[in-house]
């Protein structure tokens, strides 16, 4: 029995010796922890381009803030652990809108800039669809004002970083009889479903992208508009045709 004993031992000491071996005799450099001030191993490279979250000082590369190493080729950059929320097309979020000019509101979305809302990327009131007017962006704050919360998706990024929103889902809009809860971007993971009803509590909860979390009561959804949009076809079928030729309407 005791020679089975020794035999088993010796076999997996040859198997851990065997799994040491086999690991990587350092730890990638593209998983490297550094802090602020850190020196940042560029391999003797000189050729080297630094990257965000990085300085040269006196021919070494430092860190400037807590992360992660990433190398794209030559770049050399450091990933912060916490950073600002940045805007991806699809995303929902939960944001505040802080001005109202040309045609367009300016949403606090807890980002490194502003996102904006154009008055053509809204419902108007009843589900109208038609071309925006001078009258609708006169009564722009009778949709949305100064202050107000509101679900919103990302429908785009513009060339300058900045995020462009829409909320013509009837889903979207203004967020009313609830609370607004603010935690770090990075908790609230990307899913296909951020609107969550909680039927025991009664509540209904927005789990924005950007890390607001709005908790508020439970409403209803909108009634189907459907029969309203038919009945709008068919008078749009019975209108008598427009001509227009040039310019000009006939």
């Amino acid at each position: 029995m005791r020679i089975i004993l020794n035999a088993a031992e010796d076999t997996n000491r040859s198997r851990a010796e065997t799994a040491l071996r086999n690991l990587p005799s350092a730890v990638s450099a593209s998983q490297v922890h550094v802090a602020p001030g850190d020196v940042i191993d560029v391999q003797g490279d000189d050729s080297y381009l630094k990257g965000h979250g990085t300085q040269e000082v006196d021919g070494q590369l430092i860190a400037t803030v807590a992360g992660v190493v990433d190398r794209v080729n030559k770049l050399v950059s450091v990933r912060p652990v916490k950073s600002r929320y940045a805007a991806d097309c699809g995303d929902v979020i939960v944001g505040r809108v802080v001005e109202i000019a040309g045609k367009r509101w300016k949403v606090d979305i807890n980002s490194r800039q502003s996102s904006t809302l154009m008055l053509s990327a809204v419902n108007l009131p009843g589900g109208i669809q038609r071309r925006r007017t001078n009258v609708d962006e006169l009564n722009m704050r009778g949709v949305f004002e100064e202050g107000d919360l509101i679900s919103a998706e990302v429908q785009q990024i513009m060339m300058d970083g900045m995020a462009s929103l829409h909320t013509r889902n009837s889903k979207y809009g203004k967020l009313e009889g609830g609370m607004l809860v603010q935690v770090p971007p990075v908790l609230i993971k990307r899913q296909r479903q951020h609107f969550h009803h909680l039927p025991a509590l009664g509540l209904d909860v927005i789990f924005g992208c950007n890390g607001w979390v709005w908790v508020g009561c439970h409403v209803e959804p909108p009634a189907d508009t459907g029969a309203a949009g038919a009945d709008a076809s068919e008078a749009a079928a019975l209108r008598p045709p427009v001509d227009v030729v040039e310019g000009t309407v006939r």
